[in-house]
């Protein structure tokens, strides 16, 4: 069964960075993409996604209100908030929408591989168990 990351961003360059690095650390992964909340609600409905890298400030639906719906979907799924803002208020805003972490994109480079490894290899072990 394929394993899918799935990166919502509004912009094409973070998106096409972000993808070719994953594509690189995660070789075994699909590599799907959303540029709105509302395209990410849609494809986590139809598609298997093991983790959601979530802008915050999206378009329209921005990301807290994506995460929350997402949430209410597919409540199994981590989903990563990605911000240029370090704002407590942000990250209470994510975490209370159900994000299981905030990083901040400025630090992005360093944070994400652990973060998406640790929730990733967390994924497999709640699946091992459920068995």
């Amino acid at each position: 069964m394929s394993r899918n990351i799935l990166i919502v961003d509004d912009h094409a360059n973070f998106r096409f960075l972000i993808r070719e690095w994953l594509r690189d650390a995660f070789p075994y992964h699909g590599i799907l993409e959303a540029k709105s909340g509302e395209e990410a609600v849609v494809l986590a409905s139809k598609e298997r996604i093991d983790v959601i890298l979530m802008d915050i400030r999206l378009p329209e639906m921005n990301g807290i209100e994506a995460t929350r719906r997402i949430k209410e979907i597919k409540p199994q799924v981590p989903i990563v908030m990605v911000s240029a803002f370090g704002d407590p208020e942000y990250q209470a805003a994510a975490s209370a929408a159900g994000a299981s972490a905030y990083l901040i994109k400025q630090s992005v480079w360093s944070t994400l591989l652990p973060t998406l490894t640790a929730l990733l290899f967390n994924s497999d072990k709640m699946m091992e168990r459920g068995k």
